[in-house]
């Protein structure tokens, strides 16, 4: 994520970032905020997504790793992933573990490489 940091007069700081990163953000604090109060956030699919088989998304609503399930489904390996997100092997592993924080720019791309909202594979994340 690309973040400019401005120092006022009165020593306050603003952070400005694309406003892609913002959305994106904005989205993640949403959602936070949604599993934080007990709002029912199981995947949805909206008209024109592309749907899991059953298989793939009873594992999805058993908890198992998004990243993990949308690769398989992609028919892609961590290597793969790795590689078109730009990222490391090992670090697709960790997420794929569980490694509970990640940069919002790298979970973007992983989604792009994936084809899915990053919605789609935050929950698990």
């Amino acid at each position: 994520m690309n973040v400019q940091i401005i120092e006022k007069e009165d020593h306050t700081k603003w952070a400005m970032i694309p406003y892609d990163d913002y959305v994106s953000l904005v989205e993640l604090a949403e959602l936070a905020t949604d599993m934080a109060s007990g709002i029912d956030v199981e995947p949805h699919i909206a008209p024109g997504e592309e749907q899991l088989p059953e298989d793939l998304m009873a594992r999805l609503l058993g908890g198992e790793n998004a990243i993990r399930i949308w690769r398989e489904f992609r028919g892609l390996t961590q290597q793969d992933l790795a590689e078109r997100a730009g990222i490391t092997e090992s670090f697709i592993g960790l997420l794929e573990r569980g490694r509970p924080t990640c940069r919002i720019d790298k979970l973007t791309r992983i989604a792009e490489v994936l084809g899915v909202h990053l919605e789609q594979i935050i929950r698990t994340v």
